[in-house]
C-alpha cells in the first residue's frame, strides 16, 4: 500500500510543557546562596558551538500507520587563534515510523523509530535523530571546550558546556527564584546539581547584559548554563575550565 500525504508541515505541537512542572527535590553545590561574580579570564580556545536544527516536512500515512517526513542538521563553529571556522556540517532526511527508506523525487528519507504514540511520538523521534547527528559532530572535536545549544545530552573527555536560553523546567525553589531578580548583568547563582535522563550535571544561571534594563517578562534575560557533574578541577581557580562568568569555579 503507498503511503498517503495527509499534510505539508505537520508543525503546531507545542516546543514545551504547557506549565513548567515543580523543581524535584534541590541540591546546592555552593552555598550561601547568594549572587557571584567571576574574573575576567578569557574563553580557553579551541573553542566550538554545536547546533543543530529538525524540520517537519510532512505528515504521511498508510493505511492506519503514520510517519512523520523531516530534515535534521548539526554542524559546529570554531573558534581557534582568533579566527573563526565552521566545519562538521550534516544533513540528514529522515522518516520517522518508516519501516525502510521512502523515495519522493529527488529526496530519499531513511528509517528511523518512533518514541512514543501519535503525533508526539513522531516529533519525539524527529528530535532524537537531530540530537544522534548533534553527537556525530561532537566527536569529531577534540581538545578545547565545547558548547552545546540546549541541555547537555553527550559526554566527552574534555570540558563540556550546554547552554540553554529557554526555560520550560523550573529547577529552584521558589524561594531560591528571587536571587535570579537580584542579579546584575554578568552576575551568576551559585552552581546546583540536577539529574536529567541519566546524567548528573551541575546548573547555575547568569545575568545577561541586555538593554534595556527595567522591566521584562520573567526568564528574560537569564541564560541557563550545565556540565557534567563531577568535573576534574571542581574547585580549582587556576584550571583551563575556570572562566568566567559562565563558567562556576569561581567564589
Amino acid at each position: 500500500m503507498a503511503w498517503r500525504l495527509l499534510r505539508l508541515e505537520p508543525l503546531g505541537l507545542q516546543e514545551g510543557p504547557a506549565s513548567p512542572p515543580e523543581p524535584e527535590a534541590f541540591r546546592p553545590l555552593e552555598e550561601p546562596w547568594e549572587a557571584k561574580r567571576g574574573g575576567q579570564a578569557p574563553w580557553p580556545e579551541p573553542l566550538y558551538f554545536v547546533d543543530g536544527r529538525e524540520r517537519a516536512e510532512a505528515l504521511v500515512a498508510q493505511g492506519p500507520r503514520l510517519a512523520l517526513l523531516g530534515c535534521v542538521a548539526a554542524g559546529a563553529v570554531a573558534l581557534k587563534g582568533g579566527k573563526v571556522e565552521v566545519l562538521g556540517l550534516r544533513v540528514r532526511r529522515v522518516g520517522v515510523g518508516l519501516e525502510e527508506a521512502l523515495q519522493a523525487g529527488e529526496l530519499v528519507y531513511a528509517p528511523v523509530p518512533t518514541l512514543g504514540e501519535g503525533l508526539e511520538g513522531l516529533m519525539a523521534g524527529l528530535r532524537a535523530a537531530r540530537e544522534a547527528l548533534e553527537r556525530k559532530v561532537a566527536e569529531g572535536l577534540s581538545e578545547g571546550l565545547l558548547v552545546v545549544d540546549g541541555p547537555v545530552r553527550l559526554l566527552r573527555e574534555g570540558p563540556l558546556l550546554g547552554y540553554i536560553k529557554t526555560h520550560w523546567v523550573r529547577y529552584l525553589p521558589k524561594e531560591r527564584e528571587a536571587l535570579l531578580e537580584a542579579l546584575a548583568p554578568g552576575e551568576r547563582t551559585p552552581a546546583f546539581r540536577v539529574h536529567r535522563k541519566g546524567l548528573e550535571l551541575a546548573s547555575w544561571y547568569v545575568r545577561l547584559p541586555l538593554p534595556p534594563e527595567g522591566l521584562r517578562p520573567p526568564w528574560r534575560g537569564f541564560c541557563g548554563w550545565r556540565r557534567p557533574f563531577p568535573a576534574p578541577s571542581w574547585s580549582s581557580p587556576t584550571s583551563p575550565w575556570g572562566f568566567s562568568p559562565p563558567w562556576p569555579p569561581t567564589r
